[in-house]
C-alpha cells in the first residue's frame, strides 16, 4: 500500500488553491489513511512565468510548517520542489543549503528561459528537437545538482507539448543515461500520479519505470503533485496494484 504522499503543494505555491493549507491536507490524509505527508512547495529561480517571479518567503513557510508539525497527528516533512535552469545552478545550490529540507524534488519547468506550461518553449521546434532537448536538460540537472532526493515527473513534457506522447524507443539512449545517472547518485525516481489526469498514465510511463528497474534502480517515491486538497493521494489505489 502506498501510504505516503511525497509531492504536495500548499497555498504557499502561487499555483495552488487558496484553501490548500497544511491543516486541510492533514485532515484529508487522515480520511485517506495516509501515514505521512511531505510538503514540497515550488522554488523556481528566475522563473519564466510571471506567477513565480516572487519566491515564497521560506522563513515564514518553515515557521508555519513547524507550528503545524507540533500538533499534527501524522508525521509531516519539510520539502521543496526546485526547478533547474543552467544559468541559476549555483544560486540553486546555495538555496538548497540554506534550509533543513527533508526531501528535495528536482524538476524541469523551464528550458532556454522559456516556459513549457505556456508552450513558448515549443515554438520553432519539431517534436524530436523539443523532446530530445528536454531529456538532455533532465540529464544535465541530475549531473549538476547533488542535493536532491528524487527527480520529479520525468517525461511529463507531453502535458504541455503541441505534439502527441513519445515512444520510449525513440529516446531510449538519453532516457537510459538519465536512469543510470539517478542510480549512480543513489537518487529516487518519482512516480507522479498527476499524469493520469491528462496522459492517462503516471510520469514516467511504464516502459521507463520497468527500464529503471532493469538497470538496477530500486528507489521510488510516490507523489500526487497535489495543488488542491482533493488531489491528495490521487490514483494511489491504481498504482499500488501495479508491479512497481
Amino acid at each position: 500500500m502506498i501510504s505516503r504522499d511525497t509531492h504536495i503543494h500548499t497555498n504557499y505555491s502561487k499555483d495552488a488553491d487558496p484553501s490548500a493549507t497544511f491543516e486541510s491536507y492533514i485532515k484529508k490524509a487522515l480520511e485517506l489513511r495516509l501515514t505521512s505527508l511531505t510538503f514540497t512547495d515550488h522554488h523556481d529561480i528566475d522563473s519564466a512565468h510571471p506567477l513565480f517571479k516572487d519566491s515564497i518567503d521560506f522563513n515564514a513557510y518553515y515557521k508555519d510548517f513547524l507550528n503545524v508539525k507540533k500538533t499534527s497527528p501524522i508525521p509531516i516533512h519539510f520539502g521543496v520542489e526546485v526547478g533547474y535552469q543552467r544559468h541559476v545552478k549555483e544560486e540553486l545550490k546555495t538555496f538548497l543549503r540554506s534550509y533543513p529540507f527533508e526531501h528535495v524534488i528536482l524538476s524541469i519547468h523551464y528550458i532556454e528561459k522559456k516556459d513549457l506550461y505556456t508552450k513558448e518553449y515549443f515554438q520553432g521546434k519539431t517534436k524530436q528537437e523539443a523532446y530530445q532537448l528536454y531529456f538532455e536538460t533532465c540529464l544535465e540537472a541530475i549531473t549538476e545538482i547533488d542535493d536532491f532526493d528524487t527527480f520529479g515527473h520525468l517525461d511529463y513534457i507531453p502535458r504541455y507539448a503541441p505534439f502527441d506522447d513519445y515512444e520510449y524507443q525513440d529516446f531510449n539512449a538519453i532516457i537510459d543515461d538519465i536512469l543510470l545517472a539517478l542510480i549512480k547518485k543513489d537518487k529516487a525516481l518519482e512516480i507522479n500520479t498527476s499524469g493520469f489526469v491528462t496522459e492517462k498514465r503516471a510520469y514516467p510511463k511504464d516502459e521507463v519505470i520497468q527500464r529503471y528497474k532493469a538497470l538496477g534502480g530500486t528507489k521510488f517515491t510516490f507523489g500526487s503533485d497535489a495543488h488542491r486538497v482533493e488531489e491528495l493521494g490521487r490514483y494511489f489505489d491504481y498504482i499500488k496494484k501495479r508491479d512497481h
